[in-house]
């Protein structure tokens, strides 16, 4: 009579345990539903980075900033080169006795003019590396402003418009210049519907108008 007694709790106990986990399972599971369906859908947002830069007003005044520092390079750059000209042309009247002087001071002038040539290239090189370098951080702001603004959580630079292009004086065979060029792409379809390409480039305008 004890032993039936005792079994009989040891049966009653296991399906209280049993019941119990059941309930802690349909618990969790209903507990992590209720967080999948609260959880928001991720927004992702593409642009057209070349584009961007492209219609900035800013990138067309710093343009023409630049234009203008390439005009005085050139007129310099001229100027030394007639120099030299005009002093071979005295070359030839000059005297035996001062060819030499004169000789040194044509090849002084001719190294003054490759250097400052080099010089310059470089200067421009700097400037325009510059320009570029504070126009992609200008657009990474404004790219996390609006992002901030309209509850975007991802923003990606879409390259679909740039071209598999072939260039013809490249050591690289073509197939390998059309393989490199695909492994580096990042999107073969994105939707019109989320580019913000002209957000960027509307907010970005009138933020320099308005500095």
């Amino acid at each position: 009579m004890c032993n039936t007694t005792s079994k009989n709790r040891l049966q009653r106990m296991s399906w209280l345990v049993a019941l119990a986990s059941v309930v802690f399972i349909v618990a969790g599971y209903a507990a992590v539903a209720s967080s999948s369906q609260m959880k928001q859908p991720t927004v992702v947002v593409t642009f057209d980075i070349e584009k961007v830069i492209a219609d900035l007003t800013e990138r067309a005044d710093a343009e023409t900033k630049l234009r203008n520092l390439i005009i005085g390079i050139q007129e310099t750059s001229v100027a030394k080169r007639e120099a030299v000209v005009e002093l071979e042309a005295e070359f030839e009247s000059t005297t035996d006795a001062d060819r030499q002087l004169v000789r040194e001071e044509i090849d002084r002038l001719k190294l003054e003019a490759y250097s400052y040539q080099r010089f310059a290239t470089e200067q421009i090189d700097i400037e325009r590396s510059l320009m570029f370098r504070d126009l992609y951080q200008k657009i990474k702001e404004t790219v996390a402003y609006l992002s901030e603004q309209n509850g975007y959580d991802l923003v990606l630079i879409n390259d679909m418009s740039r071209e598999l292009l072939i260039n013809k004086n490249q050591k690289v065979s073509r197939e390998q210049q059309i393989i490199e060029q695909i492994k580096v792409k990042r999107f073969v379809y994105s939707s019109d519907q989320i580019d913000i390409t002209e957000q960027i480039v509307t907010h970005m305008n009138l933020e320099w108008e308005k500095n």
